[in-house]
């Protein structure tokens, strides 16, 4: 709320607005993915329960300890995207760095254990199949977002982003909890359901 304060009394009524559109915007882009996402999952269970039992006879299940892993560094990454929002909003650009660091390096251990888990994937059976497009499908979206909190990061680095100017961090932060949110609904489908 006093960052919204702070936004309203330094911003111009049009550089207000531009900021409520980029926001809306995005959300609407990130309800548009998350029905490609949703699709997925009806893929995933009109396959699944076309069987009497998933995985199918003679397909052993994907194992669920490395990817938990991944799932509580993905997490984690989240707490830290929201405190490298908030020191950028404080003006503290060195918590900043330290903060968003930690999310990309975060964010590579769950894409390296996600790569893992889809080279692993059986290859020749729906269950496979399915695993692999998922995961894969996850896997380019995390990497895209990657690459851009990678850019926003050696931006930050040269000093782009400040206490009143900070929209690419958020848009950034709202990618990532997106990455989270899509994973944790592919992570419940995929490994528990």
């Amino acid at each position: 709320m006093q960052n919204q304060n702070l936004l309203e009394e330094n911003l111009s009524r049009e550089e207000l607005q531009a900021l409520k559109n980029r926001r809306t915007g995005m959300t609407v882009f990130q309800i548009s993915w998350m029905m490609a996402f949703i699709c997925l999952i009806i893929v995933n269970w009109q396959l699944r329960f076309s069987y009497s039992q998933w995985p199918p006879p003679g397909v052993e299940a994907m194992n669920r300890l490395i990817p938990t892993v991944g799932t509580v560094a993905l997490l984690i990454s989240v707490f830290f995207a929201r405190r490298a929002l908030n020191a950028i909003q404080e003006d503290d650009r060195r918590a900043f760095l330290t903060q968003w660091g930690a999310v990309i390096g975060l964010g590579i251990l769950f894409m390296l254990i996600m790569v893992y888990e889809w080279i692993i994937a059986p290859m020749d059976t729906q269950y496979g199949a399915v695993f692999r497009l998922m995961t894969g499908f996850h896997g380019l979206h995390a990497l895209a977002i990657a690459v851009y909190m990678g850019v926003v990061y050696n931006n930050a680095r040269n000093g782009a982003y400040n206490m009143l100017d900070f929209w690419a961090i958020e848009a950034g932060v709202k990618l990532w909890y997106f990455v989270a949110f899509a994973w944790i609904l592919f992570y419940a489908v995929l490994y528990w359901i």
